[in-house]
């Protein structure tokens, strides 16, 4: 079937895969845990399921007490570990017979010795790059010298590598492209690196003898007009329907150079536009000489086609920052960071791949501290929709955090809805913007103003669109949601909010019977989703021990009952373990007696 494109379903899909016992006999790898992304659910490894079917083995390899092997080992079901230590002399004289034999080369036992000798031959990195440099070098006579000369540690020898690389092959454009990918967010597309690469001789930054002699801020100002120009981007966002909401946000950052550059003409801005689009990228005969050396250190990754480029270890993340980004002073060092970050920022601001273009962008606007152009960015339709996604979320909410705070993020959306309202976008999209602007409020705290939105989207698609039923029902638990959220607010369950959850139980029973409709284990998830929130509110109710509209205390507490019954069948089928959980404390909480057997089990 197709592979869900959220995080968050592609998880519940591994486990009720890998937890099925009809599944034929399968073997996982997972290399190097600790280097995925540092987000909690990463570290904790939430990803991985905690009952695995008797026909699935997962091998992975950690790096000794780092969060991801403390939340394995931390497990019920404890995983097997086994200790990889240093190489013996015995794999270490293999490792290197088998490496030169491929290329017809080998050491003499006194070579061989003197490569051994060295404290770092024991970690198989080391030694791996060490037998590629032996492989390179082309002198047989001086092949002891070399040896000798070879760094004893990782990132020594990394550097000299490094070294090598640039006086053969590539010199400045070497250095480039080193410092690209390792400010780069997750890697650099191969077509994005050449256009990087295309300006050749505008990638050199200043030294820091010219930055000494010119003064740090006067150097800051020539990399930002370098990098970005600001009057190129006023007037091509006085070209479309956002240019009322870039004043907003030029009044929220206190700017006031927007309206004397909205007067060029539209001609000239399209001219503006085009050209600042066009870029050459670097000949194929200059990067074939940089990427023939660089290739033993470069992975590609990612399902695009063309390969997304970057290192394939992070020691050499670690010394290429060694080399090219710590030396000198600290000023001069941070200076570095922000003139590459400000390449970046300048070229992802004009990319057409919007998925590349949110993922990056925001990154480098927020290593340069550039928040005007942070909100701008983040209010680019096809940019929020990217990251609005389940699974980007978290990065949306912090990127608005560091643009302004979220009372900013929802005035400027809500203004930026009003010009869709009053430009030419049809019901269906002003509905779904509506939807996605206020999920993300609602994630953001910002409850009034999603509840509106929500409210105005229901009214849209039972007034214009056929009251479709998929997104009623999405709209629906949206607003049970945000009306859930709200009542957490008071921290308790008091008897004068009894009408409170009354409201919420009756949207949710609408998503409900929505859901009851639509087909898949996408709906079902979230229709189980609806019935825990339901199930909640009716024990709420319950506590509050008081009448609303018909519901009694005791009718509440036997719809809490059924609903958390629900709930606890569908995520059975789905094998969802934490959400089996959360029923199970439902059903504790509201069905049963006070400390009685029933509840505590």
């Amino acid at each position: 079937g197709e592979i869900p494109a959220d995080t968050e379903s592609l998880v519940r899909l591994s486990n009720i895969t890998l937890s099925n016992n009809n599944l034929p006999s399968t073997i996982l790898f997972f290399d190097a845990l600790n280097q995925l992304d540092k987000t909690k659910e990463a570290e904790q490894v939430t990803w991985l399921p905690f009952q695995l079917s008797r026909n699935v083995r997962v091998i992975c390899s950690v790096i000794n007490d780092t969060p991801c092997h403390r939340s394995l080992a931390k497990r019920n079901d404890s995983p097997k570990e086994i200790f990889c230590g240093p190489l013996d002399l015995m794999s270490r004289r293999e490792i290197v017979d088998q490496v030169l034999t491929k290329f017809n080369k080998r050491l003499d036992n006194k070579q061989m010795e003197l490569l051994l000798s060295k404290e770092a031959s024991a970690n198989p990195l080391w030694l791996s790059i060490a037998c590629e440099e032996l492989r390179v070098f082309g002198l047989f006579s001086k092949v002891t010298e070399m040896i000798k000369g070879l760094a004893d540690g990782l990132l020594e020898l990394l550097e000299q590598v490094l070294t090598r690389f640039e006086a053969e092959s590539g010199g400045h454009l070497m250095v480039a492209t080193l410092c690209l990918l390792e400010c780069s967010r997750h890697g650099l597309l191969e077509r994005e690196l050449l256009e990087l690469l295309g300006e050749d001789e505008a990638l050199k930054p200043p030294s820091q003898e010219e930055y000494m002699g010119k003064g740090p801020t006067n150097l800051q100002k020539i990399s930002a007009e370098s990098n970005y120009s600001e009057k190129d981007t006023d007037e091509s966002l006085a070209n479309d329907l956002s240019k009322k909401l870039h004043v907003e946000v030029e009044e929220t950052y206190r700017k006031t150079d927007f309206e004397e550059k909205k007067t060029l003409s539209d001609e000239k801005v399209d001219d503006t536009k085009s050209t600042r689009n066009k870029r050459e990228p670097l000949p194929a005969v200059k990067w074939a000489v940089v990427f023939r050396a660089l290739k033993p250190f470069l992975r590609p990754c990612g399902d695009s086609g063309e390969g997304r480029l970057d290192f394939y270890h992070r020691a050499m993340s670690k010394a290429v920052r060694k080399k090219y980004f710590k030396s000198g002073s600290e000023d001069y060092r941070k200076f570095l960071y922000t003139w590459w970050h400000g390449k970046l920022a300048s070229y992802f601001e004009t990319v057409e791949n919007h998925d590349r273009k949110a993922e990056e962008l925001p990154y480098h606007l927020e290593r340069l501290l550039d928040h005007s152009r942070l909100a701008r960015c983040l209010l680019e339709w096809p940019v929020f929709e990217k990251l609005a996604m389940d699974e980007f979320n978290m990065e949306l909410l912090r990127s608005w955090r560091k643009a302004g705070g979220y009372v900013t993020a929802a005035t400027l959306y809500t203004q930026s809805l009003k010009n869709l309202v009053s430009g030419k976008a049809t019901y269906e999209e002003i509905a779904d913007k509506k939807w996605k602007v206020a999920r993300f409020l609602c994630s953001a705290g910002q409850y009034e103003i999603a509840e509106q939105l929500s409210q105005e989207a229901i009214d849209l698609e039972n007034d214009y669109l056929g009251s479709r039923q998929e997104k009623l029902a999405n709209l629906y638990e949206l607003l049970t949601d945000i009306k859930a959220e709200v009542s957490k607010l008071a921290g308790f369950i008091s008897p004068k909010d009894c009408y409170k959850h009354y409201d919420i139980v009756q949207i949710g029973l609408k998503a409900i019977d929505l859901r009851k409709m639509l087909q898949g284990d996408e709906n079902k998830y979230h229709l189980g989703l609806i019935e825990l929130r339901v199930s909640f509110h009716y024990g709420a109710f319950y506590k509050s021990r008081r009448n609303h509209k018909g519901l009694t205390p005791s009718k509440a507490r036997k719809e809490s009952g059924i609903h958390s019954q629900n709930a606890l069948q569908i995520f059975q089928e789905l094998g969802d373990i934490g959400h089996l959980a959360e029923a199970n404390l439902n059903t504790g909480m509201y069905v049963y007696e006070e400390m009685t057997p029933e509840q505590l089990k």
